[in-house]
């Protein structure tokens, strides 16, 4: 019995993180051009819960740095972009 449902416990596991995946991705269809970069910035580094904020504040900064964003906006996108990203499996 246990070898039987491991493999099923995965597979649910795997797609209720792909769903939230999904979730995610669809919300950030939706965000301005700035806060989809900073999340799609985001998202190429492979994030964690707990390392997703510091990767959106340092795209961020990156972002203020290089003149593409002013202070106001990159705070606007990086918080639209952390919206979409708590979708994500914890």
């Amino acid at each position: 019995m246990r070898r039987v449902m491991m493999p099923l416990l995965l597979l649910s596991m795997t797609a209720v993180a792909s769903a939230d995946r999904q979730a995610a991705d669809t919300c950030a269809a939706s965000l301005d051009s700035a806060a989809k970069t900073i999340y799609d910035e985001t998202m190429a580094s492979d994030p964690t819960p707990a390392t997703a904020r510091d990767i959106v504040v340092s795209e961020v900064k990156k972002q203020i740095s290089a003149g593409t964003l002013t202070m106001a906006q990159g705070r606007a996108a990086g918080e639209a972009a952390g919206a979409c990203l708590k979708k994500l499996p914890q």
